[in-house]
């Protein structure tokens, strides 16, 4: 096992030199080539693709790019993390003995050829020839996609590493295509024309099952007054006309978890200086509609993309005030309120995470960048009710993709047919049992009879089916009590024969309905077929059925069969903030991870991209009085749950591990095989817990620096846990792990604040599996991490360091006994003294060290010396005084 080291940030107490980046980072790479397995020319071909910051703490990120004989090699993208002059932290990608592992130099298939190859494998018919649109340069192109419409298609020749570790030469091509759901980015082996790798940009979040409902705990909280919506936004510049929009506010989920309200002057004018309709830079709306510099807001009904959909117009007053309807009645009658949430969120989001380092420079959406930095032109495209017209109708789904920095972005929100249950079964006497109940229709097919809606009902006392042979079938011979079934409804249990049977005995015998009971726990549709069937017959759980049989033994059970006059239609994710933070948050972590200019950083199969995006929806609806033991669900708006359900994730978030259970050996609980018998991983079950660890460690900041209702410029444990994580993304290596996003946010603890937090960070990870001796396997395979719950060697005052520097020699000057203490740096080190003429006069060689060490130097002379102390990511260097 590898052991762990901390990433440090050292500072040095020299002048720093005027350098370029690119120098300081060849000098790095020249000086620890061999401890790296590289070899010189390994390191003298590379490119820095994007730099970037982070907050508080004057780093900056360089995201260094490989190549050979000039072509890059595709994801070697380095981190090389730069603080006065010196590298202070290097996550290294290179790829070793590059001159032996390339196959060839130049690829056989022109770049239209390879494309062409590609469109085949991907059965996609193009109906105009490809062209070269653009010639960016030697190796990169911008084609023409063959389709008529849609973006052209990004070209760029790579070396691609093969699972054998060898470099083969590939085109690269990011391809966008008719179909709405896919936007594929493969290599095509620039010799044979085969496809080596297919990746789908478009992060879908659809699922396929409902899930339990849960039970919410109670607990007590954070204190706190809740802010006025006002007081939400941080203070604001003279702008005209920034906009009134009735929607959701931003920390609430949804219309289940509270009312609409008209809200002003919403725009942030640190993130949004010009407002949300703005795109020139002048004071002054260029948009009445929803569109702006950050987000253009538009249906999508027919789901081809297009820019055809409508925007609904708020007038010169931008006061976007329309009715939302509710889930029983069509969504397309609540159209223009649902773009202006869409709007309203996306815009919201986007002026949120700006203040914690999502802004032009680190790649944020934004048509106009405002001479900040970054490429521009690239604000999302937020699409509602997508394909809610289209053959076959979209369903069941939210989806985000986002290319490199100066790439348009595209946001999906779809309708949802998640029926709450339906409850038409009225028990209207006995007293002691009355009430609705649930119960489940048939599916016969045919032979379904669909139950009468209001104001139109069955009603009758309730009669048992009892057989004239075998009565343990009931329901599946004639009945011993026929004339009682007459013009009643009719009970009975599961078993013996097909469902559809039953309910034909019962229909012969004068039954007006039949009502099921299940013979196990839970509720079962029942399946069948037969024309003749006249009457409606339903289910219920054993639970509700032996209950009404038992009752029956004693008195009559009246009941009533109705439908509500409105059932549920269909709920619009565009109302579901939550879900619309998830698929924004895919946007944050893709242009973060490996900095602006790479999107392929996050296609590994460990990496934590829904993990983030599910966090970024919890810390957004935080509110005064939540509590970390609370059970909290992901999408219980679209699923038709109640506030406290459990949504659309196999457990809710809460840091009562009764709760979720949830520890980093479940990550390898979520392999399966596609259609074409390739294992792949679930990510969202695997990011689920990935977002578990990262809650428990938001609460652990909240509990001990309080929280701030102000999300955007507080000062509370929310605030210091959305800067962390953020700078952790910024920090860690392309294709992270689990565990090197670990080892990220406490390298971004330590830039930030020098350690202060070091040994709550790591209590939270082990408390998950995360402990100093886990371990993340293959980054690109998803059953074979370890879990382990050891603590590193943690020795940390009451106060965690806030009154103490982050690197102290003590006593200086000194009579020969010497402390060095640097804060929670665990590994081996090097000491070397030199005396003021050059000279060597002392050394210690691979010695442990935990944060601090006691050197004697009661043989030197008394005089001013040079202390170094190396070791792995560390480099002090300190002047000793000996008197």
């Amino acid at each position: 096992m590898k052991k762990i080291t901390l990433l440090f940030f050292y500072l040095i107490p020299l002048l720093a030199f005027s350098q370029s980046n690119k120098e300081i980072i060849q000098k790095h790479l020249n000086s620890n080539t061999a401890k790296s397995g590289l070899s010189a020319s390994d390191v003298n071909d590379w490119i820095i693709e994007s730099e970037g910051t982070t907050s508080n703490s004057a780093i900056t990120n360089c995201y260094v790019l490989q190549r050979y004989n000039g072509i890059e090699i595709f994801r070697s993208v380095s981190n090389f993390s730069i603080k006065n002059g010196q590298v202070v932290n290097a996550d290294k990608k290179f790829v070793a003995n590059v001159s032996k592992k390339a196959s060839a130099k130049n690829p056989s298939l022109s770049v239209t050829e390879a494309l062409k190859k590609a469109y085949e494998q991907l059965k996609i018919s193009p109906t105009t020839s490809f062209a070269i649109l653009e010639t960016i340069s030697k190796y990169k192109f911008v084609i023409s996609n063959g389709l008529e419409k849609g973006e052209p298609v990004s070209a760029n020749l790579v070396y691609f590493t093969t699972k054998e570790k060898t470099l083969v030469l590939a085109w690269d091509f990011t391809i966008n295509t008719n179909a709405p759901e896919h936007k594929w980015s493969v290599r095509v082996d620039a010799q044979t024309g085969k496809i080596l790798e297919k990746k789908d940009c478009i992060i879908s979040c659809n699922f396929d099952k409902k899930k339990q409902i849960s039970v919410v705990a109670a607990d007590v909280l954070v204190d706190a007054s809740p802010l006025t919506y006002k007081q939400l936004y941080s203070k604001r510049i003279a702008v005209v006309n920034e906009g009134t929009y009735n929607v959701i506010p931003f920390n609430y989920e949804s219309p289940n978890h509270t009312a609409r309200k008209l809200i002003s002057n919403a725009a942030n004018s640190t993130a949004s200086p010009f407002g949300w309709h703005d795109t020139n830079g002048v004071l002054g709306s260029e948009y009445t509609i929803t569109r702006g510099n950050n987000v253009w807001a538009q249906d999508d009904m027919d789901g081809d993309n297009d820019t055809a959909g409508t925007s609904p117009d708020g007038g010169a007053s931008l006061v976007f005030d329309f009715p939302y309807l509710g889930a029983n009645v069509a969504a397309s009658n609540s159209l223009n309120a649902a773009n202006t949430n869409l709007f309203y969120m996306n815009n919201v989001m986007h002026d949120v995470w700006y203040q914690y380092g999502f802004d032009e420079a680190n790649g944020n959406f934004q048509k106009n960048n405002y001479g900040k930095g970054g490429a521009g032109n690239d604000f999302v495209h937020a699409d509602a009710q997508d394909g809610s017209a289209a053959s076959p109708q979209k369903m069941n789904n939210a989806n985000f993709s986002s290319g490199n920095d100066g790439r348009n972005a595209r946001m999906q929100m779809f309708l949802w047919n998640y029926s709450p249950p339906i409850k038409p079964l009225i028990v209207t006497s006995p007293s002691s049992i009355a009430g609705s109940y649930v119960v489940k229709q048939n599916g016969f097919n045919p032979g379904r009879v669909d139950l009468p809606v209001a104001p139109s009902f069955l009603q009758s006392d309730l009669v048992l089916y009892v057989n004239a042979t075998n009565p343990a079938d009931e329901g599946c011979f004639s009945p011993a009590n026929g004339a009682a079934l007459n013009g009643k409804m009719v009970i009975l249990r599961r078993g013996g024969c097909n469902f559809s049977v039953k309910v034909k005995f019962a229909q012969d015998a004068g039954a007006i309905a039949v009502i099921v009971v299940n013979n196990k726990a839970g509720e079962i549709t029942m399946s069948g077929a037969d024309a003749t069937i006249t009457i409606p017959a339903i289910s219920v759980s054993q639970e509700v059925g032996e209950s009404l049989i038992a009752q029956m033994q004693t008195q009559a059970v009246n009941v009533k069969l109705q439908l509500e006059s409105n059932p549920f239609v269909n709920s619009d994710g565009d109302f579901d903030n939550g879900i619309i933070a998830h698929e924004y948050g895919h946007g944050i972590s893709t242009r973060l991870a490996g900095g602006r200019n790479n999107s392929s950083c996050l296609d590994n199969t460990d990496q934590m991209g829904e993990g983030w995006s599910d966090w970024i929806a919890l810390m957004m609806q935080l509110k005064p009085g939540d509590v970390g033991t609370a059970r909290r669900g992901i999408g219980t708006y679209v699923s038709s749950e109640p506030t406290d359900g459990l949504g659309i994730r196999d457990y809710p978030y809460s840091t009562d591990k009764g709760i979720n259970p949830m520890t980093y050996a479940n990550t390898n609980k979520y392999q399966y095989k596609d259609e074409e018998g390739v294992e792949q991983t679930e990510e969202h079950g695997t990011g689920a817990v990935w977002a578990t660890v990262l809650w428990d460690l938001s609460w652990a900041y909240i509990n001990k620096y309080s929280y701030d209702d102000n999300k955007y410029n507080g000062k509370g444990g929310n605030n210091k846990v959305m800067q962390v994580v953020l700078d952790g993304i910024k920090l860690q290596p392309c294709s992270p792990t689990f565990v090197s996003g670990r080892d990220a946010i406490i390298a971004a603890d330590q830039a930030i604040t020098g350690g202060q937090n070091f040994c709550m960070i790591w209590e939270v990870f082990a408390a998950r599996g995360l402990g100093k001796n886990a371990s993340a396997g293959d980054a690109n395979v998803g059953n074979d991490q370890v879990e382990d719950f050891t603590m590193p060697s943690c020795v940390l005052a009451v106060k965690d360091f806030e009154n103490e520097e982050v690197m102290k020699l003590y006593p200086n000057p000194s009579s020969g006994i010497v402390n060095i203490r640097v804060s929670q740096y665990i590994g081996k080190v090097s000491i070397q003294i030199n005396d003021i003429t050059g000279r060597v006069v002392y050394t210690l060689k691979d010695a442990d060290f935990e944060s601090e060490k006691t050197l004697d130097l009661s043989s030197l002379a008394k005089g001013v010396y040079i202390l170094t102390m190396k070791g792995e990511g560390l480099n002090y260097v300190e002047k000793v005084i000996i008197d």
